[in-house]
This record gives structure tokens, C-alpha cells and sequence, in this order.
């Protein structure tokens, strides 16, 4: 009976673990490119929706950036539930601001989910919807190709979203800088060859205006922009990559509020594979849609770092067991697969991370995976459920 619960151990961390080592595998061979070539449009029939709470440090350099490629009028800011004088900053810059105030729905995507109704109301002849977080800062023409994009597909774009990392970073956040460049560009890139749906990241965002006739965004979900992606493609609204189109931000300089953020990312990440993959798969299975069987499989890839403290924990208990039982398969199985994935992770490393770390410090990668062990054990115990903000330094 043990050996049989070890079978079905190995087959649900294996399926995973071959998801990501064949995304990988597929950018190392074919390095695929995600963009549309079309030379960027003007801009018009669009808006940019900003959900802000408590934002004063960073919203000013957010909005002179977007300034920089789309007019005043077309810019929507949602001050939610702010303490500060974020409302006051924005109007500084000639855009509409929306002060949203109610204690018992705080929330991203309560937010966007109120600039949404209020675009319904006051604007007329919207084509497409680009959403943008506050503290991110979009590179030159990127606004322009994620709306000349969604124009030519009639579906969501999402732009590459990358974290930069501080002045003199650790290793652990270039460990973590690096794993993000994986999650939010490589994955993604082996998704869209294979015309797949992508996981949305939150910011950088584009979509056909008609998505939100179907789509809802009014929730407390941690992870809205998971949840968004999924109702997305359950809509016939498929997203797709941008990679030609570049927004970043930064890793929270403090310890604490860098914990914070990722606490949130990883249980919402954890929550959504609990409860809407096993969905996904049900329904992909029953209409015979490959394209949600796709997501559903990039979505059951839990964080990197506990997908690798998964495999070796199970290693080590099916390695007892051998010695014991004899039982060499299962053992043989998962390892012949992590040795893959380790193979593949090593290529990607030598592609798209040695500007971000040396190879001894991606050595160092099981010491960053023991220091997450709590952010893990709080999933079990203490699990985050609610929507908090990331403090950043000014």
C-alpha cells in the first residue's frame, strides 16, 4: 500500500517537472520569438487602467513614463482605499482619477473591476484595455505594441514583465531574479510556440475591450491576474506573449517586504493549482480543448523551488525504500526526470541567466530552496488569503 502511494507521489510530481523541463527544452531548440513584427500604431479607442493603492512613492514615475507614449485623457487611475496622497499625485499629471473607498472589498482586482464599470458607463467606442500596476515602468514603445498586437490577434497581450534586481543584490535575490526571467519569459516564449495560452503576470497587460462582457474581475483573489488569465481562455479569449514589449519593476529592497510579496505570489500560485487545475482538466478533457489542457498543465507547475524540495524529499523516501523493498523503478523514474529538468535548467542558466548569476552561485540554489521551506510550511498552517500590499522604499 505504501509503494502504491509512492506510485501516485512520483506520476503527480513528475507531471510537472516534465511540463517545465520540455518548456524548456523547447526554447533551447527553437528560441522562439513571441512578438508581432507590424511596425506600432498610434494609440486611440484605448485606455490604460492604473489600480493604486497607497502608491505616492512610485506612481509619479510611472506616469511620466506612459506619458511618454500615450496622451493624458487616455489614463484611468483607481486611488483604492488610500491613505496617502495618491489621488492628489496622479491628478497632478492631467489623467482621471477614481477614489474608491470600501474597507470590506480591498483588493486588486476590486479595483480594476471599478474602473472597468466606469469606463462601461463613460467611455464609448473602447477597443482595447491595457492594465498597468503602479510601480511599473514601461519601456519605450511598449504600450504601442501591446495595443497593436491585441489589434491584429482580437486577443490579450501580455507583456514581458521583469524585476530588476537592487544595487549590490544577494544571491538569493539573484537566485530569485533568475527563477522570475524562467517563470515570466522563457516558460512563456515555449508556450506561445506551441499556440498555447500564457499565464498572465498583473501589469503590462492588453486586452480586447468585448473580453469584460464575459470576464470578470470584482474579487478578493490574490492572484487576480492567474484567475484573470484562466477566465481569459475559458472565454475563447486566449492570451498571448509580447515579448517585443518590455515593463519592469523592482524586487522590494527590504527583506520583509520582499518575504511579503512572495508569500503572496507562491500561496496564491499554490491556491490556484488546488482549486482550478483539476477544473481545467476536467473540462479540457470533456470538450476536447488542447489549448485548456495546455494551461491547466503550465499551471500545475508549482514554484520552482518546491517542485525541487518535492523531488528530493520523494527521492529520498523511494531511495529507503529500495534498499528495502527492492523496488528500483519508481526511484529510477522520478530521478531519470529530475535529472533532466536539472540538465535543462543548466542550458536555460547559460542562455538566460549567467548576466544575473555566476555558476557557483547558481550552485547555491539548495540553500535558497531550505530558506523558502517556511514560506511553505505557512501554506499549511498559516495560509495567506488576503490581498496584501508590497511596502517599497522611496
Amino acid at each position: 500500500m505504501l509503494n502504491s502511494f509512492l506510485w501516485i507521489i512520483v506520476i503527480l510530481i513528475s507531471i510537472p517537472l516534465s511540463v517545465v523541463s520540455l518548456q524548456l527544452l523547447i526554447v533551447q531548440i527553437f528560441k522562439p520569438k513571441a512578438s508581432i513584427d507590424e511596425l506600432p500604431v498610434e494609440i486611440v479607442n484605448a485606455r490604460v487602467l492604473i489600480p493604486a493603492h497607497n502608491e505616492a512613492v512610485g506612481i509619479a514615475k510611472t506616469l511620466q513614463a506612459l506619458l511618454t507614449q500615450v496622451p493624458a485623457e487616455l489614463i484611468v487611475v483607481v486611488a483604492d482605499n488610500c491613505t496617502d496622497n495618491t489621488a492628489e499625485i496622479a491628478r497632478s499629471y492631467k489623467v482621471t482619477v477614481l477614489e474608491r473607498v470600501n474597507e470590506h472589498q480591498r483588493s486588486k482586482g476590486f479595483a480594476l473591476d471599478y474602473g472597468i464599470q466606469y469606463l462601461h458607463q463613460h467611455v464609448a467606442g473602447l477597443e482595447v484595455l491595457i492594465i498597468m500596476d503602479a510601480d511599473c515602468i514601461p519601456a519605450e514603445l511598449a504600450l504601442k505594441r501591446l495595443y497593436n498586437q491585441v489589434l491584429i490577434t482580437n486577443q490579450p497581450a501580455q507583456a514581458l514583465y521583469m524585476m530588476l534586481l537592487p544595487e549590490n543584490a544577494s544571491i538569493k535575490q539573484k537566485i530569485a531574479g533568475f527563477a522570475w526571467r524562467v517563470k515570466n519569459e522563457v516558460r512563456p516564449l515555449a508556450m506561445q510556440y506551441l499556440n498555447l495560452p500564457i499565464t498572465l503576470t498583473g501589469t503590462g497587460m492588453a486586452f480586447p475591450w468585448q473580453t469584460f462582457d464575459q470576464v470578470q474581475l470584482g474579487s478578493a483573489n490574490i492572484v487576480e491576474d492567474m484567475q484573470l488569465g484562466i477566465d481569459c481562455s475559458l472565454n475563447n479569449f486566449v492570451p498571448k506573449f509580447c515579448h517585443s514589449a518590455l515593463v519592469t519593476s523592482y524586487f522590494p529592497a527590504q527583506a520583509t517586504a520582499e518575504k511579503t510579496q512572495r508569500t503572496r505570489w507562491e500561496h496564491g500560485h499554490l491556491l490556484t493549482i488546488k482549486q482550478q487545475v483539476p477544473k481545467l482538466l476536467t473540462q479540457a478533457i470533456v470538450t476536447k480543448n488542447w489549448k485548456l489542457l495546455g494551461l491547466a498543465l503550465d499551471l500545475s507547475v508549482p514554484p520552482l523551488a518546491l517542485l525541487v524540495l518535492l523531488v528530493i524529499c520523494t527521492l529520498s523516501v523511494s531511495g529507503i525504500m529500495m534498499l528495502f523493498t527492492g523496488g528500483f523503478l519508481v526511484f529510477a523514474i522520478l530521478g531519470l526526470n529530475f535529472l533532466i529538468f536539472s540538465l535543462m535548467l543548466i542550458l536555460t542558466w547559460k542562455n538566460y541567466g549567467k548576466d544575473i548569476l555566476t555558476f557557483k552561485e547558481l550552485c547555491s540554489i539548495p540553500k535558497y530552496i531550505l530558506a523558502k521551506l517556511t514560506v511553505y510550511l505557512a501554506f499549511i498552517f498559516k495560509r495567506q488569503t488576503a490581498w496584501v500590499r508590497t511596502e517599497r522604499d522611496e
